[in-house]
């Protein structure tokens, strides 16, 4: 009898730890935990495919504490590596944009909260270039920063009148 009293009050434990709220990191079978927070949550997951016996990393998840996605992207060779996209806590979009072996590449764009647009630029081996164009929270174009090729000096900003 106290076995089964002992067993209801863990399967009842364990239900209440998971109470579906939304906010729980599921983990598929080909993905991973690689660090967790101190209450459990993961933090980081990566997700894989194996091929003759050799496991290799090819997503990347980040999480805040609470349990909603930060980050993610793509992975080659164990760097970031494709598109990759950040999240406010909210779950908004907050940046998406590319990289290869690691560096940012092409184009990112970056968002306010409330969804518009905060700037547009283009990375080339992880330095800015070309055209980088700044928003206000409203959605005004307030400056444009011109970026000369990387390791060169930039030009000076811009501004917009209205």
């Amino acid at each position: 009898m106290k076995k089964i009293v002992l067993l209801v009050i863990m399967i009842a434990f364990l239900a209440a730890c998971n109470s579906g709220d939304g906010k729980s990191v599921r983990v598929s079978s080909d993905e991973e935990v690689l660090e967790s927070f101190a209450n459990g949550t993961p933090r980081l997951v990566r997700e894989y495919e194996e091929a003759d016996g050799k496991r290799t990393h090819i997503f990347e998840k980040e999480f805040y504490e609470d349990g909603n996605l930060a980050k993610e992207g793509s992975l080659k060779d164990g760097q970031k590596d494709g598109e990759w996209k950040s999240y406010y806590r909210s779950g908004k979009l907050w940046s998406e944009g590319f990289f290869k072996d690691g560096k940012r590449n092409d184009t990112t764009v970056a968002y306010y909260e409330n969804g518009n647009v905060k700037y547009v630029g283009i990375f080339q081996d992880g330095n800015k270039t070309g055209t980088w164009k700044l928003f206000t929270e409203e959605g005004e174009l307030e400056k444009t920063q011109i970026y000369m090729a990387p390791g060169e000096i930039r030009t000076d900003s811009i501004s917009v009148s209205n």
